[in-house]
């Protein structure tokens, strides 16, 4: 048991028995006692299930389909690539140190690839380190690391906090008043991840825990259906260098899977104006690494953050190519956020 001087600043993630990490918010500051920070193999992160594979990070359950099967295989393929590929830029002293609060990421992350072919190392220790990092997937988080920290101030990413910072920043709102909205409308949970929108019609009585949004037309039509979009934008430092257009059916606008993705240049998508506004919204939501979702509203041309998240993944259906360009892109990014930060460390 700890002492009770560190109840209240100990976030203890124990899914476990034996997998366990502790991240102390006031050990994180550098005050007391190191901080004990232990990951068992990869595979303990999941476990079986009836309903499908239980991730324990998220409390998440992946149904286990032909689709997710094939996707966790062609993640293994680029796994195998990125590792051969970095092989020589990890040889030697490591670019820096980054410790990772509560836990380092795993390989499926795309925050591990473009620090691993960057040639950065995650430490078990903040000691050691010379940068820290909050990273996790968590909605809202209590604690604050040292300044200088990696997403350290970027503290809630729930839905009506990216609306409030979305409309204060861009001038015009993505939330609707459920009680007064006529016509369709997007309700969703606060929480990250879900994935559990729903379009309904308004006015309705709005229930706890759930937002409610303009529906959003990015809606186009081809000889094999009708299909939205959406821009997935990652972000280094306020910079986006490239573009995730990522592509699914329209009825299954708010599912976590794709029909197809590509690369693309952000100045081909985005107006030079836009990319600005976007940089400040990054800014205003403290967000130094991390994927925004981007929206454009057929009718009125306007874009819309819908959401945010420090823990992206990346498109699993990007083709191998795409997916080590990006990545190669990513790295750069990483590593000009990180020189700046560094830079200007206290």
């Amino acid at each position: 048991m700890m002492p009770a001087r560190f109840e209240d600043a100990l976030v203890h993630m124990a899914v476990t028995g034996k997998w366990e990490v502790f991240y102390d918010c006031d050990l994180a500051a550098n005050e007391g006692r190191p901080i004990k920070h232990t990951m068992s193999a990869w595979y303990k992160d999941f476990k079986f299930t009836r309903a499908g594979i239980y991730v324990r990070a998220t409390d998440m359950v992946v149904p286990i389909t032909v689709d997710n099967t094939k996707s966790t295989l062609i993640w293994f393929v680029y796994y195998l690539a990125e590792i051969g590929r970095s092989v020589l830029i990890r040889i030697g002293k490591p670019k820096a140190k980054i410790y990772a609060v509560p836990a380092r990421p795993r390989a499926w992350y795309l925050l591990w690839s473009a620090a691993y072919h960057a040639g950065y190392k995650f430490v078990k220790t903040p000691d050691v380190a010379d940068i820290q990092m909050s990273f996790q997937d968590k909605t809202t988080l209590t604690g604050h690391l040292p300044a200088g920290s990696i997403n350290g101030d970027c503290v809630d990413i729930s839905k009506s906090h990216v609306e409030h910072v979305f409309e204060q920043v861009f001038g015009y709102p993505l939330a609707v008043d459920p009680l007064t909205h006529t016509g369709k409308m997007v309700v969703k949970s606060e929480i990250n991840g879900v994935h559990d929108g729903k379009i309904i019609q308004g006015p309705v009585t709005p229930q706890p825990g759930k937002v409610y949004q303009r529906l959003i037309n990015t809606r186009t039509t081809t000889p094999k259906g009708d299909f939205v979009t959406d821009l997935r934008c990652p972000s280094a430092g306020g910079h986006i260098d490239l573009i995730y257009i990522k592509r699914r059916p329209a009825d299954k606008r708010f599912a976590n899977m794709n029909s197809d993705c590509r690369l693309a240049k952000p100045e081909d998508h985005l107006s030079d104006a836009e990319r600005e506004t976007l940089s400040r919204f990054a800014a205003a939501m403290r967000l130094d690494w991390g994927g925004m979702d981007v929206l454009r509203d057929n009718d009125s041309g306007l874009i819309y953050v819908v959401d945010v998240n420090k823990t992206d993944m990346g498109p699993i259906v990007l083709p191998l190519k795409d997916k080590l360009r990006a990545v190669s892109i990513l790295a750069k990014s990483l590593t000009k956020m990180i020189d700046a930060k560094l830079k200007d460390a206290p």
